[in-house]
């Protein structure tokens, strides 16, 4: 009886400390990873609006807008900011298989796609592009996944704004 009693309260104790932890860590508001000034190299003078949230992982992430309309093609404009412990996206994967797979998606990408590998960032980063609407930036950094994707009527032109968000992004980590 003893015995039963001790293990059902240490699961009790554990369940209540990883809980306290999670609640941590989505506590955490995914919209203070970039800050105004970065957001707004993309956005211009638009007003941007931003919702931060947190999933089941504890993926810290914040969606900014701004524009007219009611999606990319009437104006809109939508940056993603996403980050997430490698270990809970990816349970049990190693780093090189993880380098891996991400920098064989560049090469993997056909046209009308484009991608490529972003040099100095973490682990490894890359970023891919399958519309002229769309550029999505991945990378490894610091036991992290940090993922940035833009959606917007030259989001491709944009490319080299949003990798240097990522690179903000990885460096703060």
């Amino acid at each position: 009886m003893k015995t039963t009693t001790f293990v059902v309260g240490a699961m009790l104790g554990t369940v209540g400390v990883l809980g306290a932890a999670l609640a941590a860590e989505k506590s955490a508001d995914g919209c203070s990873i970039l800050n105004a000034a970065e957001v707004q190299t993309l956005a211009g003078s638009a007003k941007v609006d931003a919702t931060p949230s947190t999933d089941a992982l504890g993926t810290r992430s914040c969606q900014y807008k701004w524009g007219t309309g009611a999606n990319v093609q009437g104006g809109k404009s939508y940056l993603n900011v996403n980050v997430t412990e490698t270990s809970k996206a990816f349970p049990g994967m190693d780093a090189a298989t993880l380098r891996e797979s991400l920098l064989a998606r560049v090469k993997m990408a056909q046209p009308p796609a484009l991608a490529g590998v972003i040099n100095g960032v973490g682990d490894a980063a890359t970023w891919e592009s399958n519309a002229p609407i769309r550029v999505e930036t991945t990378a490894f950094a610091k036991g992290k996944v940090v993922a940035l994707s833009f959606e917007s009527l030259d989001a491709r032109g944009q490319k080299d704004r949003v990798v240097a968000l990522l690179k903000a992004v990885a460096g703060r980590l």
